[in-house]
Formats: C-alpha cells, structure tokens, sequence
C-alpha cells in the first residue's frame, strides 16, 4: 500500500481530489474487458449521459471493443488500453496504468470515475479509476459477492475502500449484469429511465450489410448463426449444430454466420455440408460495426451465449441461446454463479437451451461459475439438435 498512499498524497497535494466550484465536469467510465460486455454497458452509458447531459465524458475500453462504441452518441472521447499487456508484477502494473493515466487523464481533472465491471477479475479497471486522479471514484470492489454473504477479506476489502470513494454492494435482486451497470447509478442517486441495451453503428454499415443480404429473398427468413464464444468450453460442438441446422434448413430460411478468424473453420465446415443457397458465410467479411448491423436486419438470432447474441438482443431479435450450465443451478448463488441468469438474451423474446445436469466428473466437483470444470465443450454436449429444432419451433411463435 505504500506505493498507492504515495500516489494518493501526491493527488491531494496538487488538487486533483478537490471539488472543481464551476466550469463543465469530466467524468470517466473504464470498461476493460470483451464485447459482449460491453453491449450490455451501452444502457448505462445512455443514462449516465441523462444525468450528465453538459459533461465531458471520457470512455477507457480494450482496443478490441473500440468498434463497436467508435460511434457512441453518449460520450465524448474514447480511449484504448490493452489490458492483456499488463505485467503481473503489482508495481510494474501500477506503473504501467499510471504511465497511461499521465499522458492521457491527468489532465482532465475528473470529477468522477465510474467503474460498471462487476467480478473478480476488474482489479486493473478499478485501479484506473484511481490512477486518473478523479475525486469521487464509484464502482465495484475486486470483490463484489459480500451481498451473497461471500465476505473479502480484511486486507482486499481495505485495498477496494481505498481505491474507491464509494464501494457499492449489489442486493441480492440485481442479478443480471445490465441491473448491475444501472444499479451503480440508481446507489448514487442519479436516476434511470431506460433499460434497453443498444448497437452503435452508422449509415455506412448499414449500406455494406444490405449489400451483403441483397440476395436473400425479401420472403425468406434470415437466421443469423453465432458459431463462436469467447471459452472453448462455451461452444455447442459444430457437428451437432449441423445436424440440427440440416432439419431447419428444409423451411424458408437462410443461414448468415458472422464471426471473426476464429470462428472461420467451422463456418468453412458448415457451408460445404448444407445446401447451397441456405447459408451466407460472412467470417472475416466484416467489421463489428458491420456485424451488428447485419444482425440488426436479420429474423432470428441461433447460437452460443458470445458478444454477437448480446448485440442480437439489443436489436430487438429474438434469440435461442445455448448455454453450458446445468438447469438444476441456476438458483444457487445466481448472481454469482449463473452464467444465465447473469448473461441472459436482455429484453428480447428468446428460447435457452441448457442441459438438466452437469455431467458426472463436473457434478462431483466444487461449484464454479458456468458450472462445467472443463476446457473444451463438455456439458453443454448434452443439447441435442432436436432440441434445437424444437426450441426454434417454439421461438417462432413467441
């Protein structure tokens, strides 16, 4: 702690905690980590611009998500920093954080800092937060489960305090992760009006889609495929998927899969065992921006829990989702523990299939989050592509 109260002095001395009397407020908003994280942000950077309609807002995101907010309406600048290139040595990373927070916050004064992520893993986030100099810094701790009766212990909850003018703790009723953004704002007094997430994207990615879909026809379907997931364990095997796909692809509907370079393999695997005219391969032909406003003209949305779904759901498409955590679980500790319940399709009709239980090895395990212990698809295997049928079935009729 050494190092922070240096810091903390330092601030102090030369004015950066004071209460600014006049002039307009700059607050910032860190937000570090993946895609789909950052859709759900999106309703909270709308309110947040509602309560601070003349401020000059800051936003710090991971190059990767840069896209998907270039065009954002609610804030005024956006920033880069690559969490990843972080050093697990505390004062090189401190080093490191303040080195950015010196060349591009310091000279804004900020009035607040907010910090949305809630979890375990946003200690590089909250110390941004800090590291910007901004007076009133309001988020969540490395260790947000205390409303869960998970208490952190004394010396981490002495390091979140210090980082953090206000902590906050979420009651156990805020258990999606959008309640959790807007809940930071709701605990200061500011208010929400909305809670609908949203894509930014402009008229030019929605010329390039409509180029992309032209051939479809205006009576047939589309059915945007989300092949991809951030873990491997998060993936509904492609050869099941095909399977299913295979029944569907007997309707009036056509396939478009999205997705990034990752994703490509499979998506090559799928074109060439359906039939032709049934699927628009768009892997690697397209920017996020474009990506969602290509799902922003599609019917359905059908795949994994990934950031492409969360971007379905914010335009409104209804969504069948595969999950890998066991139905039996969602109801112990799910604020914490759910993977569904925390990352459902927000706001939008959807159909998720979940297997009932875990798989014997993972049933014998500690609980974890998302419930499955394993690296590569394990108990999500257990869906089958009947299901899927039968689920997309029911979603059409919602």
């Amino acid at each position: 702690m050494n190092i922070l109260q240096e810091f903390e002095a330092a601030f102090e001395q030369y004015g950066y905690r004071e209460k600014i009397s006049a002039g307009v407020e700059n607050i910032l908003v860190v937000r570090l980590d993946a895609i789909g994280d950052m859709i759900l942000t999106s309703g909270f950077l709308r309110e947040l611009r509602k309560n601070f309609p003349c401020a000059r807002i800051t936003l710090v995101v991971s190059p990767l998500v840069y896209p998907i907010v270039e065009l954002c309406p609610y804030v005024n600048e956006i920033l880069t920093f690559d969490r990843k290139s972080l050093d697990k040595n505390f004062s090189t990373m401190i080093e490191q954080v303040a080195a950015f927070c010196r060349e591009n916050l310091w000279q804004r004064h900020f009035s607040f800092a907010f910090l949305p992520q809630w979890g375990s893993d946003n200690f590089p986030g909250l110390l941004m937060a800090w590291l910007s100099g901004a007076r009133e810094r309001i988020g969540y701790g490395t260790n947000p489960y205390a409303g869960w009766g998970l208490e952190p212990s004394a010396d981490k909850a002495a390091l979140d305090n210090f980082l953090l003018t206000k902590n906050i703790v979420t009651p156990r009723t805020c258990i999606a992760e959008v309640e959790k953004h807007l809940y930071l704002l709701t605990a200061t007094g500011l208010a929400v009006e909305q809670t609908h997430t949203e894509n930014f994207f402009g008229a030019a990615d929605i010329l390039y889609a409509r180029e992309l879909l032209k051939n479809i026809p205006p009576a047939c379907r589309k059915v945007v495929l989300g092949i991809g997931a951030g873990l491997e364990e998060r993936r509904y095997p492609v050869e099941k998927f095909l399977l299913a796909l295979k029944i569907l692809a007997e309707k009036n509907l056509t396939f478009v899969i999205v997705g990034g370079k990752s994703e490509l393999d499979d998506a090559n695997f799928l074109e060439q065992n359906l039939p032709h005219g049934k699927i628009l391969n768009l892997v690697g032909r397209t920017t996020l921006r474009e990506t969602a406003a290509v799902i922003s003209q599609a019917d359905y949305y059908l795949g994994n829990d990934t950031g492409v779904m969360h971007m379905a759901a914010a335009a409104q498409v209804p969504c069948i989702t595969f999950y890998r955590e066991a139905a039996d679980k969602e109801d112990f500790l799910p604020g914490v523990l759910s993977e569904y319940r925390r990352f459902p399709p927000w706001q939008t009709n959807s159909v998720v299939l979940r297997p009932d239980h875990q798989l014997d090895d993972c049933a014998k395990l500690p609980p974890i989050y998302g419930w499955c212990h394993h690296d590569k698809p394990h108990c999500i295997t257990q869906i089958t592509p009947q299901e899927i049928v039968d689920g997309f079935e029911t979603l059409t009729k919602l």
